[in-house]
C-alpha cells in the first residue's frame, strides 16, 4: 500500500509540471505584422499594424504575455497618426490542464476585464471579457499558432456578439 502511495505521489510531482508547461512552444520574441478589418471608420477600414509578441515563464506554473501593437488608422490617410499600445499579463496555471488565468482578476461589473488562456495542441487562445458602463458586453479572442519558426495570429473583437474587429498577422520568432 504504501509503494502504490508513493508511485502515485510521484507521478503527480513527475506530472504536474508537463502540464503547466504547455505553453513552452510559444516562449520567445516573435514579430511580424498584420491586417485589422473593422466598420469604425471609412478612411481606415483596412490598416496595417506591426506586431511584437513576448511569451516567458515566471515559473513552473506561470507565464507572462507581453504585446505591443502599432498602429496606423488616424488623421490623414496618406500621412497616418502612429499609436503604440502594450500590454503584460501574467497567467497562472488554474490546476485544469492547459487553462491559465490572470493573476490581477478585476470585477468585470466594474469595466474591468477578465483575462484566460488555455493551450490546445499548436495553439494558445486568450481571451479577454469585460462588462461596459453602458451595459453591453465585450469579448476579445487572440489565437497564436506555432509552426516551425513562425506564429500566425488571429485577433477578433465581438461587443453584444457582433463582431466589430479582426486582425490576422504572421509573427517571426527572433529570440528564445
Amino acid at each position: 500500500m504504501i509503494r502504490k502511495s508513493a508511485f502515485f505521489a510521484i507521478l503527480f510531482l513527475w506530472a504536474t509540471p508537463a502540464l503547466a508547461q504547455d505553453y513552452a512552444p510559444f516562449l520567445g520574441h516573435w514579430k511580424g505584422s498584420g491586417i485589422s478589418e473593422t466598420e469604425d471608420s471609412i478612411y481606415f477600414s483596412v490598416t496595417i499594424r506591426d506586431m511584437d509578441v513576448v511569451i516567458e515563464p515566471v515559473d513552473a506554473d506561470a507565464f507572462n504575455l507581453t504585446w505591443t501593437t502599432i498602429t496606423r488608422e488616424a488623421g490623414d490617410p496618406n500621412n497616418p497618426d502612429v499609436e503604440s499600445q502594450s500590454a503584460t499579463i501574467t497567467f497562472r496555471a488554474t490546476g485544469d490542464p492547459g487553462v491559465y488565468r490572470d493573476e490581477a482578476v478585476g470585477d468585470p461589473l466594474a469595466n474591468d476585464p477578465v483575462w484566460w488562456s488555455r493551450v490546445d495542441g499548436d495553439a494558445l487562445y486568450t481571451y479577454m471579457m469585460r462588462i461596459r458602463s453602458d451595459g453591453t458586453w465585450q469579448v476579445q479572442k487572440y489565437t497564436r499558432e506555432v509552426s516551425g519558426q513562425g506564429m500566425s495570429l488571429t485577433y477578433e473583437r465581438f461587443t453584444d456578439g457582433e463582431p466589430d474587429r479582426e486582425v490576422r498577422g504572421r509573427l517571426v520568432k527572433h529570440s528564445n
